[in-house]
């Protein structure tokens, strides 16, 4: 079953089409890390008082004297440069390839609905340091249409109790040990009524946490699987899933069989009846190269990319303004 392929774009003249050929992996791995390295805020924090900044999303953090090491052990001291990276958006999340999915307690991945993904590491002169006290970090609620007061904090791992550096493939799974979670309250008018107007977390740990809770649908559940053109395959591409109606749940079809050539999830956990649409990412000339179909999942769903040459063609904004334009 597929749906009605995307129309954003323009393939411009049919006798001036461009010829799309399967890219290097490594090209196709350089879009994403390169959105990660364009995403990155660098702020200033002077280790020996109080510091706090905020990012351009409004996400703040805050830095207490003496939180944090030299590799070594030892207190740093000067100025260490601290870098934020901050994701609301499932555009942004596809470019940086940071989607929504975690591993739950049964070991499945399954989908989670985010109110904000973020990146903290600290530096100086190129030496990583090292948390030895916490920071606190606020995010806006209303970056994600405001509170769900079900969200709780998921750090992300490439492999049970591994840490994500800024560069790996990551899931997301539930924060545990030295870390705290809440939602921020001020007045909310002459009433004195408190609206809850952040989310907060105290980590004891630099890299990427996500503020989440589990997806929940009733519907029975289902394999999806998506064909793409001949000579793509998870090397040189990707396929993701964007929920529709949820501005921050998009799933990747995280396994490929090389035998069928088709990529699929592997738990059969998307219900049947959702309504999404099925992404498909490629490089072509150091940009983004890509297909959208809009469809509604049946039981063992097929989705099909029959051929590159429906492949529209646009750079890293472009592609998050495309996405985040889905219904």
């Amino acid at each position: 079953e597929t749906g009605d392929t995307g129309d954003t774009g323009d393939t411009g003249d049919t006798g001036d089409l461009e010829i799309h050929v399967p890219p290097d992996p490594a090209a196709f791995e350089a879009l994403s890390l390169t959105a990660r390295a364009d995403f990155t805020q660098t702020f200033e924090v002077d280790s020996s008082t109080w510091t706090h900044f905020e990012g351009e999303q409004g996400s703040t953090l805050y830095f207490g004297p003496g939180t944090m090491t030299y590799g070594d052990g030892s207190p740093v001291t000067g100025v260490a440069d601290v870098q934020l990276i901050e994701i609301f958006d499932k555009g942004s999340m596809l470019v940086t390839g940071i989607p929504s999915s975690g591993r739950n307690d049964d070991g499945e991945v399954a989908q989670l609905i985010s109110g904000g993904e973020h990146f903290v590491a600290a530096n100086q002169e190129g030496d990583a340091l090292v948390m030895s006290g916490t920071f606190q970090l606020t995010a806006p609620t209303e970056n994600t249409g405001g509170v769900d007061w079900d969200m709780g904090l998921f750090r992300g791992e490439v492999a049970p109790d591994v840490t994500a550096g800024a560069e790996d493939e990551l899931l997301w799974v539930e924060g545990e040990g030295r870390e705290e979670f809440g939602v921020g309250e001020e007045d909310g008018g002459a009433d004195g009524t408190a609206v809850a107007t952040n989310y907060w977390l105290i980590s004891a740990e630099f890299g990427w946490t996500n503020i989440d809770r589990w997806y929940s649908d009733p519907r029975p559940k289902t394999t999806i699987h998506v064909a793409v053109p001949e000579g793509w395959d998870d090397s040189n591409s990707a396929v993701y899933l964007s929920y529709d109606g949820e501005p921050t749940a998009l799933a990747r079809m995280d396994t490929y069989d090389a035998g069928t050539e088709l990529f699929t999830e592997h738990y059969g956990l998307i219900p049947i009846g959702l309504e999404v649409h099925i992404i498909f990412v490629t490089e072509q000339d150091g940009d983004w190269s890509y297909a959208i179909e809009g469809t509604t999942i049946v039981d063992s769903h097929l989705t099909v990319f029959a051929s590159a040459s429906a492949l529209l063609e646009t750079d890293t904004t472009g592609l998050v303004d495309v996405i985040n334009a889905l219904p």
